[in-house]
């Protein structure tokens, strides 16, 4: 008996250690810097330039170019492990060329969330609507597409529910 328990403890703390794991690869984590600031890497690109950082975002939009994959997103901090936290208030916008392979715009779609290790390359004019927009421009290194989580309805019972037999009462 002292066996099986012991056992449930060692299998529930390989289960709770397994959920820490980071969702980049550990070298590419632990080499690049975590949420950079754009407003720095717009005023001031050629101190960053080449560097690696980690990051998240909001695809808005992508793009199939000649050199591969180009993606918008709004920018979203992430954890130490990569998960993404609270969008910023004052969001911006960047844009990652994914080189490697080509990030198919029905997967990659608008709305999706990802988890981008890249270097910082330059900044690049572009158009938000119709405003002329600076977007840090990004050679993605590894990313991460976050799963689709699935919405779920519950039904709640009403508060006061009475059977039809007398002896009911409610604080039962």
């Amino acid at each position: 008996m002292f066996r099986a328990k012991w056992y449930l403890l060692v299998f529930t703390g390989f289960l709770l250690c397994s959920c820490i794991a980071p969702v980049l690869q550990k070298t590419v984590m632990e080499q690049g810097t975590r949420n950079p600031n754009l407003a720095d890497l717009a005023r001031d690109p050629a101190r960053y330039r080449g560097q690696l950082f980690i990051f998240g975002g909001i695809i808005a939009s992508t793009t199939i170019i000649r050199d591969g994959s180009l993606i918008e997103a709004v920018y979203v901090p992430v954890d130490e492990a990569g998960n993404l936290q609270s969008v910023p208030a004052p969001s911006r916008r960047f844009l990652a060329l994914y080189r490697d392979s080509i990030a198919d715009p029905v997967i990659y779609r608008p709305g999706r969330e990802i988890t981008v290790a890249g270097t910082f390359v330059e900044n690049r004019k572009g158009k938000l609507g119709e405003m002329e927009y600076t977007y840090p421009f990004f050679h993605i290194v590894e990313i991460y597409l976050w799963p689709i989580v699935p919405k779920v309805y519950y039904l709640e019972p009403p508060a006061y529910y009475r059977p039809g037999y007398p002896w009911y009462r409610p604080w039962y």
